[in-house]
């Protein structure tokens, strides 16, 4: 039996279908994602790994399109298997098109963890998107990556936050990630009062405004307490260290790339 094993699990939420998706070695999961089925159309489509998988479940299912939220493989990776073997239409928001047509070479720790990435032909989304017969508004949401939206449904409340939200607790972040702006972005979605999230690795979550007002607390507070000690001579690793802890073993296996101190950089200075 090989070491390297797949992951994908479906779980019904009412009409929304949760497909979650990733990769296992020696039977401990390296990371994970969701995608969701809401009636004819899938919300992001996974990671490369698991793509076969995927086009799989989804024959029969009346599957016509993607829309996705940004461009990031594990969420566009099932995209090429999809529009190859069952012709759905990729949807995607203006600044991810161009970079799914040609998707970039990932870095190595990125394609242990999901697989390598394939290109596919997609079109641009407008100012909203139909989903499971609803008009979605199409929000910018960038900071996490700087083609990121979020989908908003007025008359439910439900948002697709793509990678926005996460958890409430969040403490690694990619070093061109901009924590500022991802702040912002909360904020916006804060501001619309939503009833649910829908989250790409949190799966749903119905205490939706108190859960964004959690997330946003808890990275202001960071953002204050490493202010407060970098004011007073400590240096960036120290203040990471006194804050949030020491570093995980992502942060040396993508070679600082996905860290804490990204975070606490990111919130002290104001960028990415």
């Amino acid at each position: 039996m090989s070491y390297l094993q797949h992951v994908f699990n479906v779980e019904e939420h009412g009409p929304l279908i949760r497909v979650r998706c990733g990769r296992s070695v020696a039977g401990r999961v390296l990371h994970e994602v969701s995608c969701y089925l809401l009636g004819d159309t899938l919300v992001d489509s996974g990671c490369p790994a698991t793509a076969r998988e995927l086009a799989r479940w989804c024959a029969g299912r009346h599957v016509t399109r993607v829309v996705h939220t940004h461009h990031h493989e594990d969420h566009t990776g099932g995209d090429a298997e999809l529009v190859r073997t069952l012709g759905v239409e990729v949807v995607a928001p203006p600044r991810t098109v161009p970079i799914l047509r040609r998707f970039y070479r990932l870095p190595w720790y990125r394609w242990m963890v999901w697989g390598r990435a394939r290109s596919a032909p997609c079109r641009a989304m407008g100012a909203s998107v139909r989903i499971g017969g609803k008009r979605f508004e199409v929000i910018a949401t960038p900071g996490h990556a700087a083609d990121h939206v979020c989908l908003h449904q007025p008359d439910s409340g439900w948002v697709f936050t793509g990678d926005l939200f996460i958890s409430r607790r969040v403490r690694y972040l990619r070093a061109v990630e901009d924590a500022q702006r991802i702040l912002e972005s909360l904020r916006v979605v804060r501001a619309l009062e939503p009833r649910l999230l829908i989250c790409s690795h949190a799966g749903p979550v119905e205490d939706a405004v108190a859960a964004l007002d959690e997330r946003i607390e808890d990275w202001e507070d960071v953002s204050r307490r490493a202010r407060r000690l970098i004011a007073d001579g400590a240096g960036l690793a120290d203040t990471t260290r006194r804050v949030l802890g020491a570093e995980g073993p992502m942060a040396l296996i993508s070679g600082g790339d996905f860290a804490k101190q990204n975070l606490v950089r990111s919130l002290v200075a104001g960028r990415g």
